[in-house]
């Protein structure tokens, strides 16, 4: 089965527009006219109903709030509070800085910090020197951050003052190190002369804006390329959470992941105040949320998970909590409904890729309220203006209910991995991004994803989904946490196995009666081992690879 856009125009694709008669839509979907109100239909679903402004651009957006809203608050970190005119300012000196060393369009800027107010200052400095960004996972070792620095040779790096030790061992022509508790940082380049130069440098759609890194799952990671263009095709997503200029998101997600990035983005696009925070620990997140006014949050189930633990444990009130975003890995029906119930908000899922650009696919927060409890195990419907195919093995279209392989086509989507033509021909066939996914659409067009296709475990001839066994046992009384791989065995050519993570006392042998009772025999883990946390990426996938080993 497919669902289809029927093209990138505004009517077509879903984008309902109000405003003033003479706006235009370009080719690509954008919406030329500098300021109107949107909304977003997702296809065959109800409409997003936030409210956004749309600008020509994030950085035109950060230039407006700063002359309009020039002394509300923009950003928030522990040790500054940055009003628009001050991000704007900084944002000025760091382009300025940039510009001394010879930073112009075409070049790279890498970042390497945590999440700070230096990140969004330094995003926007590359951008107005027509250059792009590219976010560094400080939680690798220096020997594949210096590999990663070499795949993608960044012109210059601006790294805050407590990663020193590691910004040495890369291999960067320039360098700004970031002062975080300095109030004039960046600096003036000339202290006789505070004057910055703001003249705009011709950038096009088809430029490079930034760049992720896969998160490594199944293998290295792969550096994966983003336009301007397919940036400014994300921006509209953001209804699906329901932000508006008054929100106040508290970003967890890291700024080198597409979700962290993300946020930032559409902080900075709709103007609501972004909050980084130290202590993200649940009980950090909690208190956050309360100190800071908290509004809107995204979070990976796991951290969710903990999140309720925290409030069970030490209970407060989250008066200001509206909206919980959430995403990056499969969330069972038993958490959501327990989250739900306890913090008493909206929910709405995101899935997407780094290859994607972000979110694709959206469960809304009426789909969590509906008579139709069995969506909430879904990842909602296609956004507006993307496409969507369930693909057999031999690319060939399939039926609704049919599991296959998961293709978008979309203006987010990368045109490839970087330097990496190889790779790049096994996901990307005209137009067309493989997610190596396996999922399906129902008859009302609600996407299941059902895991990787990597994953996928070839037991006696019969398929297993991970998921679909994830799903049975993180139900029982004491599992915290599970996985569910494959290893070789000489009989049936794989064996389910099971890592499990519990509160307390549980043999193996009451985890697999529990999955012999609620599953076909062929699911059930012939295997389960007992850990006392299952191994992670950097943006919190579980790394399955390391299981099997």
């Amino acid at each position: 089965m497919s669902v289809h856009a029927g093209g990138h125009a505004a009517r077509e694709s879903g984008l309902e527009i109000t405003g003033p008669a003479d706006l235009t839509v370009t080719e690509r979907g954008t919406v030329s006219k500098s300021r109107l109100s949107f909304r977003i239909s997702m296809f065959g679903g109800s409409a997003m109903t936030a409210q956004a402004i749309i600008h020509d651009s994030i950085d035109a957006a950060v230039r407006r709030r700063a002359r309009e809203h020039a002394d509300d608050i923009a950003v928030v970190d522990p040790c500054r509070y940055l009003t628009w005119s001050d991000l704007d300012a900084a944002a000025d000196r760091l382009a300025a800085t940039l510009a001394a060393q010879g930073v112009g369009r075409g070049d790279r800027v890498a970042w390497l910090g945590p999440n700070v107010a230096a990140y969004p200052i330094t995003v926007l400095a590359a951008w107005r020197r027509g250059a792009s960004i590219v976010g560094l996972n400080l939680r690798l070792p220096a020997a594949d951050l210096a590999a990663m620095t070499q795949a993608v040779r960044p012109a210059h790096l601006v790294y805050e003052a407590h990663y020193s030790e590691l910004a040495a061992a890369l291999d960067v022509p320039g360098r700004t190190v970031v002062a975080p508790d300095d109030e004039m940082w960046p600096p003036i380049v000339s202290a006789g002369d505070a004057r910055v130069d703001r003249a705009a440098i011709d950038t096009d759609a088809d430029d490079e804006a930034l760049i992720y890194f896969t998160s490594g799952s199944t293998g290295h990671p792969k550096a994966v390329p983003l336009t301007r263009g397919a940036i400014e095709a994300t921006l509209p997503y953001a209804a699906i959470h329901r932000f508006d200029e008054n929100s106040r998101a508290l970003v967890i997600p890291p700024n080198f992941h597409a979700a962290g990035a993300t946020w930032a983005n559409y902080g900075m696009y709709i103007g609501m105040r972004l909050v980084y925070i130290a202590d993200t620990s649940p009980a950090g997140i909690a208190d956050a949320i309360v100190e800071h006014g908290i509004t809107h949050i995204l979070m990976v189930p796991t951290l969710i998970h903990s999140l309720l633990g925290e409030l069970r444990e030490h209970p407060r009130a989250l008066p200001s909590l509206q909206h919980v975003g959430y995403g990056a890995s499969s969330i069972t029906q038993q958490l959501l409904g327990d989250a739900i119930g306890l913090l008493g908000c909206e929910f709405a899922q995101v899935y997407g890729l780094s290859e994607t650009g972000g979110g694709v696919a959206f469960l809304e927060v009426e789909d969590h309220l509906g008579d139709h409890p069995e969506r909430l195990s879904s990842a909602g419907k296609p956004g507006a203006g993307i496409d969507v195919e369930v693909r057999g093995p031999d690319r060939s279209v399939l039926a609704a209910g049919e599991s296959g392989e998961l293709w978008f086509r979309s203006p987010c989507v990368t045109r490839g991995y970087l330097d990496n033509p190889d790779a790049t021909a096994r996901v990307l066939v005209d137009g067309w991004f493989n997610t190596r996914d396996i999922g399906f659409l129902d008859d009302d067009g609600y996407l299941y994803v059902q895991g990787r296709s990597d994953d996928m475990i070839c037991t006696g001839g019969e398929n297993v989904h991970p998921q679909v066994v994830e799903e049975v046992l993180a139900a029982m009384p004491g599992v915290e946490e599970c996985a569910v791989f494959g290893t070789p065995d000489p009989h049936w050519g794989q064996r389910v196995c099971a890592a499990v993570v519990t509160t307390e006392p549980i043999s193996d042998a009451d985890v697999i009666a529990w999955c012999t009772e609620r599953l076909g025999r062929f699911q059930v883990p012939k295997s389960v081992v007992f850990l006392d946390e299952l191994p992670r990426t950097a943006t919190g996938k579980v790394k399955r690879s390391a299981l099997s080993v």
